[in-house]
């Protein structure tokens, strides 16, 4: 008897068992946290200015005369959006990259085959004076509500008596501080 029912039992539930749906299965997978921070950004680095080429343009390696002499100054921008002065009142812009051996004041032009020697080169601001490299900002600026651009000067320095030929690939980072 115990056999007839186990048989019956079965004979009802098969329709059930195949009213399961086949493939699809749901367990426990784990747990996700999610993180970050909301900061108070006073400015956005324009895009177009975050991979910037300055063109220092061809110099001919006689026109330094003497050691630490300067080419003509090439003007570039760093464009700003978005500024507010909620969060902070001024700005300070600063520049690191690898530094000439000779001269620390001054950004290495590269090392190698068809690399020029003794030059560099040295960034400005727009009173012509020395932005000094790897370091905090050196001056501040005002800041404003909205966009702002910031102007600087580049040229070639020498950092020997003698300059060669060759290319010239220096590179910097930029930085803003605001205080």
């Amino acid at each position: 008897m115990q056999g007839v029912k186990t048989g019956l039992l079965m004979f009802l539930l098969s329709p059930l068992a195949l009213a399961v749906p086949h493939g699809e299965i749901t367990e426990s997978g784990g747990n996700m946290r999610f993180q970050g921070v909301i900061v108070a950004e006073t400015c956005r680095v324009e895009a177009g200015d975050r991979q910037m080429m300055i063109h220092m343009g061809p110099i001919n390696s006689n026109r330094f005369h003497p050691p630490f002499g300067d080419t003509d100054l090439v003007l570039f921008d760093v464009q700003l959006e978005d500024c507010t002065k909620m969060v902070r009142q001024h700005l300070g812009l600063s520049f690191s990259g690898v530094l000439d051996d000779k001269n620390p004041d001054v950004l290495s032009v590269g090392e190698g085959p068809g690399v020029a020697t003794g030059v560099g080169v040295a960034l400005f601001d727009t009173n012509n004076k020395l932005i000094p490299l790897n370091g905090s900002p050196s001056e501040w600026q005002q800041l404003y509500t909205g966009p702002s651009t910031l102007h600087f000067i580049a040229k070639y320095r020498a950092t020997d008596n003698h300059v060669t030929q060759g290319a010239t690939n220096a590179q910097a980072w930029f930085a803003l501080t605001y205080e």
